[in-house]
């Protein structure tokens, strides 16, 4: 592997026909897109070349109790494969995250499809449950 570790990830988002945007500094590369109007990321480190987080952060409503959230994402936690959700509490942010280690990050293309379908799949059960649980009557 050489030292654009994201070049066969590029191609994966040209060949489903995504753009995407590249910010690269000392110690990581990054790739943000948009997908069905949602926003993810992509961020390989240099210093950990076999390593990949391919992701989506989205901010928490104010009327949510953060009790809530967190134990929304226990669950999902526990049951999603793949997807690790986090709430960073002080800045009430959720962070949907896949982690994964790659000998080859072509690997990646091959699974792109399955992966953005699991984070989406996750967010939408994230905040799904954030509404019923906001709205228990409806």
């Amino acid at each position: 592997m050489g030292d654009d570790f994201l070049q066969p990830i590029e191609q994966a988002l040209d060949e489903e026909g995504l753009y995407w945007s590249r910010e690269d500094d000392d110690q990581a590369l990054r790739l943000s897109f948009k997908s069905e109007g949602d926003r993810y990321f992509v961020v390989a480190y240099r210093d950990d070349p076999t390593f990949l987080m391919f992701g989506s952060g989205w901010s928490l409503p104010t009327n949510i109790p953060l009790g809530a959230a967190l134990r929304i994402a226990n669950v999902l936690n526990v049951r999603k494969k793949f997807v690790k959700t986090a709430l960073w509490e002080d800045e009430r942010d959720v962070l949907f995250t896949i982690e994964l280690c790659l000998a080859d990050f072509d690997e990646f293309g091959e699974h792109f499809a399955r992966l953005l379908d699991a984070l989406r799949s996750t967010i939408s059960e994230f905040f799904g449950e954030l509404h019923a649980a906001d709205h228990p009557s409806e």
